[in-house]
């Protein structure tokens, strides 16, 4: 039942090789594949911040080892219900709720349940996407809470995939990046706010990753200067 589950929500995502504006992510996926390979990984704590299928916590589980952990958010209901709660694994923790800059309620645009338009659900209106089926108040929590919550763990690498809701999610875990100063924070958004956040925390988009063909951004902590360090 395990691997059925496993297997069934890795293969949602290659029921639909093929992105909104007809991009083919077969070839992005195998990028994400080497460049997770090309880190190490082994015993760290990673966030996958944008769940959806489980792609990028599949690269993770199977990078971290036994001592490592992943800790992922899909506040997709029918997904968090029938994929990453089924999830098997002791080194897995899910949450369906969204992370933001603030914590109550807020409207969630949901597009669709599953397929890829199901990666438009967002916390944020996608312009051009078209109206949402539905709009229902969901629970947000910041990264700071939870890291809170979670006895302050260290972070070592962190995925952030959440249309357009991305800046705020850094703004809301601005401390727990200036106190574990992950290593690598991939990123979809890729404004100037965004980048001006990011260059403050100390990260750099310019490494011997820079060039991998990703169409979301590679940031890697400078640790060469301490002006992000723990406070």
């Amino acid at each position: 039942m395990a691997k059925e589950v496993i297997w069934n929500s890795l293969h949602g995502i290659l029921d639909y090789p093929l992105d909104l504006d007809g991009t083919d992510r077969g070839e992005e996926k195998k990028l994400e594949k080497r460049f997770v390979e090309s880190i190490d990984v082994t015993g760290i704590n990673c966030l996958d911040l944008g769940f959806n299928y489980g792609w990028w916590t599949w690269l993770l589980l199977k990078n971290i080892g036994k001592e490592g952990k992943v800790y992922a958010w899909e506040p997709n209901q029918f997904l968090y219900e029938n994929y990453l709660s089924k999830w098997p694994f002791k080194n897995l923790t899910g949450y369906n709720y969204a992370l933001s800059d603030r914590k109550g309620e807020q409207d969630f645009h949901i597009y669709s349940d599953r397929g890829n338009r199901s990666g438009l659900n967002s916390l944020e209106k996608i312009d051009g996407a078209g109206v949402p089926t539905t709009i229902k108040k969901i629970k947000t929590k910041t990264l700071d809470d939870w890291w809170k919550e979670n006895n302050q763990p260290d972070i070592g690498f962190m995925k952030i995939d959440c249309e357009r809701h991305d800046l705020k999610i850094l703004q809301g875990g601005d401390q727990m990046i200036r106190t574990t100063r992950p290593g690598y924070i991939v990123i979809e958004q890729q404004d100037s706010d965004v980048t001006k956040i990011l260059e403050n925390l100390n990260y750099t988009d310019h490494h011997e990753h820079s060039d991998i063909g990703l169409s979301d951004s590679i940031w890697k902590y400078n640790i060469q200067s301490n002006k992000g360090g723990k406070q």
